[in-house]
C-alpha cells in the first residue's frame, strides 16, 4: 500500500464517526449513505493531492462531507422524494431504558433537523460535532456572525418544532 492511500484510510478512520453522523443528518437509508461516504472518501482523495493545510483536516473532511450531503438533499428535491433520516443503532453496551431514551431523543433531534432548511441543519450538525463558530465558519465558507445567526434561528426553531410535537 502506498502512502497516499494509508494516509487517507487513517483519515478516515479517524474521523469516521464525524462523517457518519454529517451524512446521516441528510440520509436515512443506511446503503444510501454507504454511497455517500464512498463519495466522501474520493472526494476527500482527490482533494488532498492540492491540500495545502490551511485548515485542519477534521474541517476540510466535514467541509467535504457536507457539500457531497447537501448535493444529495438538492438532487432528492429536484426528483420530489421525501426522505426522513435513521434514528441510529443502539449501543450495545447501554441498558435497555437507556437505549430506549437515548433513541427516543435522538430520533426527535433528527427528525428537527431534518425540518430545518439546509443552510441551518449544516451549521447544528457541524455544532453537534462539537465545531467551534470559527471552525463551522470555516469549513461552510461563512463569517462567525452569521454561523452564530443560523444557529440561533436554528436553536429557535427546533425549540418552536418540539413544542409541537
Amino acid at each position: 500500500m502506498n502512502t497516499e492511500s494509508e494516509h487517507l484510510d487513517e483519515l478516515l478512520g479517524v474521523h469516521d464517526g464525524m462523517i457518519d453522523r454529517i451524512l446521516a443528518s441528510y440520509e436515512r437509508a443506511p446503503e444510501a449513505r454507504l454511497d455517500l461516504r464512498q463519495e466522501v472518501a474520493i472526494a476527500l482523495w482527490r482533494t488532498l493531492t492540492r491540500f495545502r493545510g490551511e485548515a485542519s483536516h477534521r474541517t476540510l473532511i466535514a467541509r467535504i462531507a457536507h457539500n457531497i450531503g447537501a448535493e444529495h438533499v438538492r438532487q432528492i428535491i429536484r426528483r420530489g422524494a421525501t426522505e426522513t433520516l435513521d434514528p441510529g443503532h443502539p449501543s450495545e453496551t447501554a441498558g435497555p431504558d437507556q437505549v430506549v431514551v437515548r433513541n427516543s431523543l435522538r430520533e426527535e433531534l433528527l427528525l428537527g433537523l431534518e425540518h430545518l432548511p439546509l443552510s441551518q441543519r449544516q451549521v447544528v450538525s457541524l455544532h453537534l460535532e462539537d465545531f467551534s463558530h470559527a471552525e463551522i465558519a470555516e469549513t461552510l465558507g461563512l463569517t462567525e456572525g452569521a454561523v452564530a445567526v443560523r444557529l440561533h434561528r436554528a436553536k429557535e426553531a427546533l425549540s418552536r418544532w418540539m413544542k409541537t410535537r
